[in-house]
């Protein structure tokens, strides 16, 4: 193999190379930073590009199994195959066979969202709430609209605080950049958000729809009080993202991910409660009460 000038370990090729000629988000190169580290530790050395191979990960992976969940180490795997599979790219390892490194299987998750009742009973409560925003607003204000953009928009809540006013037509229609995917979203406020939008402003003119200027465990703190209060299922903020596309799904099959703007799978997975969706099957017919009955006059069925 011809070896260019470069890196000798991976942990090293994390570091300083990979993110050279890839545009890869500081968060991602940090993972891969990590998951280079922890297997190097593993190891007791560093892991040299020219000698990594599918059976040594394989085995580090197999420890890392056991005091790690499934999708933890499925991440970790995929971390060091990126790593490893650029280094190849760059002429400083060989190529590796996937096939040949051992896989995880991840249970497939059980996506819980808040209905429509629920996110309602939430708005309800949070009109209850006194005293002020730190931005100038009343709680119950600031609150009641910010449960009504996650609904209404569907964006994560780090894009949510970052709406500017200005980006918000008369219309109601609005076309943000996400942070996450760097891909617009558009999506339209309904006429009682717009009607709430517009009162708060008279209230308290400003420059972004609903400003958080403290941190963000306070804000899940918050929320976690607010849900106590509302007595709905205990849950996250995530939550209304989900329920915002299940709502959407349930209205028109196939559009909940274009809602939130991610692929299908990955909203199926992470987004879509079947709960509120419903099958695309039927279920199996209801069993007639009168043969119930009549298998008790048999005696089939103890009292």
């Amino acid at each position: 193999m011809f070896r260019r000038d470069g890196p000798d370990s991976l942990s090293q090729y994390a570091r300083e190379a990979y993110s050279l000629t890839r545009d890869v988000k500081a968060s991602t190169l940090r993972q891969y930073v990590i998951a280079a580290d922890l297997f190097e530790r593993w190891a007791g050395a560093p892991v040299l590009l020219d000698q990594i191979d599918e059976r040594s990960v394989s085995a580090w992976l197999r420890d890392y199994a056991t005091t790690h969940k499934p999708d933890t180490v499925r991440s970790k795997r995929n971390s060091i195959l990126a790593l490893w599979r650029a280094a190849s790219d760059d002429g400083l390892a060989e190529n590796p066979i996937g096939r040949r490194v051992r896989r995880c299987t991840v249970p497939e998750p059980i996506v819980v969202a808040w209905t429509k009742g629920e996110v309602e009973q939430l708005l309800a409560t949070a009109a209850t709430l006194p005293r002020r925003h730190p931005c100038g607003l009343r709680r119950s204000e600031w609150w009641t609209l910010a449960i009504r953009v996650a609904w209404d928009s569907g964006l994560r809540w780090a894009d949510q605080i970052e709406i500017p006013v200005s980006a918000v037509r008369p219309d109601g229609w609005v076309t943000v950049r996400q942070s996450k995917t760097g891909k617009a979203a558009t999506f339209q406020f309904s006429p009682s958000t717009m009607e709430a939008l517009r009162v708060s402003l008279e209230h308290c003119p400003r420059a972004l729809v609903i400003p958080w200027t403290v941190s963000g465990e306070t804000f899940r703190d918050q929320v976690t009080r607010l849900v106590a209060k509302a007595k709905v299922r205990e849950g996250t903020w995530k939550w209304i993202r989900r329920g915002s596309g299940s709502d959407v799904e349930l209205q028109a099959r196939g559009a909940g991910h274009q809602h939130l703007g991610n692929t299908p799978r990955v909203f199926e997975r992470s987004y879509g409660d079947k709960s509120i969706i419903g099958r695309a099957i039927p279920s199996p017919r209801e069993l007639v009460v009168e043969a119930f009955r009549r298998e008790r006059q048999l005696g089939l069925f103890g009292d």
